[in-house]
């Protein structure tokens, strides 16, 4: 089991670790879609998607706990979310 889990419900990106959840918005997830170089995304994702030093500090905590989070972020963000329009064409058929 990974430390934190990542969803991707209704357009935002949800971080669970130990009852503990961070919320990325949907205007964070579709300017980070956008971001293909992984500086510019890991910049972004730390001073603007985390809106405040809390939730940056505790998302730093995590990576190092698990060191793949950075990777796994940057696919669900690239990926998870360019499948959810297509279910919901797939559900309204």
């Amino acid at each position: 089991m990974q430390a934190v889990e990542l969803y991707a419900i209704q357009n935002s990106l949800i971080l669970r670790a130990r009852g503990v959840e961070l919320l990325i918005l949907p205007v964070h997830v579709e300017a980070l879609k956008g971001l293909k170089e992984s500086k510019s995304f890991a910049e972004y994702f730390l001073q603007t998607a985390m809106v405040n030093r809390s939730a940056r500090k505790l998302y730093e905590a995590w990576l190092k706990k698990d060191s793949t989070l950075w990777r796994r972020v940057y696919h669900s963000v690239m990926n998870d979310f360019n499948e959810q329009p297509e279910e919901a064409a797939a559900e309204s058929k």
